[in-house]
């Protein structure tokens, strides 16, 4: 087996506490909505499906813990001695949290999806048949496949900015001595100001990427503030490894 792989399950291990408790809660909430919404009407319980949305910052905390919890155990000169680069032992916590972050979403937005068909087929159901779309398209447009997209552009890019200044906090902790919590606060709290000073500029420029195939008029509005967000955060996570690289130490 690959040394990376077996980190990399090594590192799933690692979180399996955590990962069976929100997998679980969202399988919950799942069953609950559907169970209530099987009867066809539009209930208060469905707005739980928004809570596994919130999972972010939990995703981030638990990577920033995975990664201090070397030096707190006393097991940072193994995992440093490792045959892998010291940039693979940070991507596969960091893949470790993006396959939990994997299961919240697929799981949660099936449900999101099931109950978007329901409403739909009960609108249609008040509206005249010819020429009406079918159950799959939303008298707006908005369809399954937009649903999908939307979902996973704003959860996958919330998701990649937090653990990219998660990562780049935990680094930081890794190098120094005092402060550590100052510090996690600190990066957030700067990371996330420099993200919103930056927008206005970045994002016009990356407009004129909604074009061609990737484009959709439901969906241009939010595309340039995700793929932004979503470069934020790979580059607050490259700094975090170039620090761990060059700086951390047993």
């Amino acid at each position: 087996m690959s040394p990376h792989i077996a980190l990399y399950l090594k590192e799933l291990k690692g979180i399996r506490l955590v990962s069976a408790v929100l997998v679980v809660a969202t399988v919950a909430i799942v069953l609950v909505v559907l169970n209530d919404a099987s009867d066809g009407g539009v209930h208060a319980s469905m707005v739980l499906l928004f809570l596994p949305y919130l999972s972010p910052p939990v995703l981030a905390g638990v990577l920033i813990h995975s990664i201090t919890q070397e030096w707190s155990g006393n097991t940072q000169h193994q995992w440093l001695a490792l045959p892998v680069p010291r940039a693979a032992l940070l991507l596969t916590k960091v893949a470790a949290v993006l396959t939990l972050a994997a299961a919240v979403f697929l799981v949660d937005t099936f449900a999101v999806h099931m109950i978007y068909e329901q409403v739909l087929a009960t609108v249609e159901g008040f509206l005249p048949p010819p020429g009406f779309p079918s159950s799959r398209s939303a008298p707006t447009g908005f369809d399954a496949q937009d649903l999908w997209a939307a979902a996973l552009s704003m959860y996958g890019s919330i998701t990649v900015l937090l653990l990219g200044l998660g990562l780049a906090a935990a680094t930081l902790k890794t190098v120094a001595s005092r402060f550590l919590g100052l510090i996690t606060v600190s990066v957030f709290l700067g990371g996330l100001w420099l993200t919103s000073w930056f927008a206005p500029s970045v994002t016009g420029m990356i407009g004129t990427l909604e074009t061609g195939a990737m484009y959709n008029p439901n969906l241009a509005a939010a595309f340039d503030g995700y793929l932004y967000m979503t470069f934020m955060g790979v580059a607050f996570g490259a700094a975090g490894i170039f620090i761990f690289d060059r700086y951390a130490d047993a």
